[in-house]
Parts: structure tokens; sequence; C-alpha cells
């Protein structure tokens, strides 16, 4: 199994995810935030580009079952059911419901990787779950990041070290590019404190800033889920 990663959505697109399974990694807080939702009994996510769309998207259907969800600059939208904070996600507000999401770096990540043959969400939340999942499957992977505005983000890259070392050591037969190898030397660097490298890192501390650093403490929690949605055909969902 051959292991690439893309620190970005664009450099995603560069690697072509096609025939590939691609994991996308928005470690705070969209891909953690779905997980809690599906713990919590979310039936699935509808991810869109724009607020424009989902507006659009739910005016079109007329479902109560569809609730709009998102974020940017990681405040709720107005006019939106749900924010991105895994805390807004009760079970009494998403059991049974389909999210229509945007958010400014996570589902822009999930669009990029639409053309890949499998696409998984993952986060620190379902490492070990996700890394079994990949070793069952033959395809080579792309761990795509979501980053921060198609640049660079700490807490995505180690939450995509973890994934690679969870492989190592369940015996997968590895190889990875330069990215991947620098994605598992920092999971090593920071595997005793994922706490103090996410509430360290840039967007960890600008979420604190703004009253949201109790989200970066629920995001920091490893292998509570054994979940792993899968994004196909537009819609995010569990299928086994």
């Amino acid at each position: 199994m051959k292991i690439d990663l893309a620190f970005t959505p664009y450099e995603l697109e560069k690697k072509d995810p096609r025939g590939k399974a691609v994991v996308v990694i928005d470690a705070l807080r969209a891909t953690s935030t779905m997980i809690v939702a599906f713990e919590n009994g979310c039936s699935g996510f509808i991810p869109v580009a724009t607020v424009e769309e989902a507006i659009q998207l739910a005016d079109l259907k007329k479902d109560p079952d569809l609730l709009l969800g998102g974020e940017r600059r990681a405040m709720p939208i107005e006019g939106f059911h749900l924010g991105n904070s895994p805390r807004d996600y009760r079970p009494e507000k998403v059991r049974g419901k389909v999210v229509v999401m945007t958010t400014t770096n996570g589902t822009q990540a999930l669009l990029a990787a639409r053309k890949a043959a499998e696409v998984f969400i993952g986060a620190f939340l379902n490492i070990s779950a996700l890394s079994r999942r990949l070793g069952e499957g033959e395809r080579d992977v792309i761990i795509a990041c979501a980053g921060e505005k198609d640049l660079f983000c700490l807490e995505d890259t180690v939450c995509g070290g973890a994934i690679i070392d969870r492989l190592e050591k369940g015996g997968v037969p590895i190889s990875k590019d330069d990215a991947a190898v620098a994605a598992k030397l920092l999971y090593e660097y920071y595997e005793g404190d994922i706490y103090g490298m996410l509430a360290g890192c840039a967007w960890g501390q600008y979420l604190e800033g703004v009253g949201l650093g109790k989200d970066v403490r629920i995001c920091a929690q490893v292998d509570v889920s054994r979940l792993v949605p899968v994004y196909r055909e537009g819609k995010i969902f569990l299928d086994r």
C-alpha cells in the first residue's frame, strides 16, 4: 500500500485521487464534529461549498429532517440550525437528521476528494477504527488534510501521521511519500500530548480566543469512536 499525504485540498487535486482511497481530515473541527454527530444518531451530512448552496438545497428539498450547519471564521452562520462545534450536535438536535454542511476548510477538502474511489472521514477520535478499515482494503491511500485556506496546518498533518503510525503498527506493509514521512515524524513528536498540540497550534489558539476552547479538548480525544463515516455520491453516512 502506498500512502501519500496532501497538506491542502489544492495538493490533493494535483495528486489525482482517482482509483484511490482518500481520508479527509479537518481535526479542528469539521470531521471531528461529524463523528460526534454520528455517535449521537445523526443520519448523514451533505457537504457543500458555499452558504448560498446550502440554503438553496434546503429550500429545494423542504424536508423537516434536513438541518443547516456550518461556520465562517469558526462562528455559526446566521440563520443556520447548527454551527461547527461538536457540542452543537447533541442527540436531541441531530438524531435522525441530515445536515447540509458548509465550512471554511473541511467541506472544501471533501469536495476536492469526490473523484476518489473511496472517501473516509478521519479525526483523532477514530484513528484506530479508520486505520483498520484502510488496512482491510487493497487501494493506495491519500491522506487529505483540510489545511487552513489552502495553507499547511499542523493539526491535520499530525492526525495524518497518527493514521500512518497505526497502519504500520498493525503490520500493514506501506510505502510513504515525503509528506507522509514528515507527518509520521510530527506525530511521533506530539504523540504524548495531542491536546497540547491542538491547543498550541494557530487554529487552536484562535478557537480559544473566540470562546470555543472546549471544542479543542473534544477534538483531542483519541480513539473514542469506532465509527468510520464514508462520503459517496454527495452524502456522508455510515455504511457498516
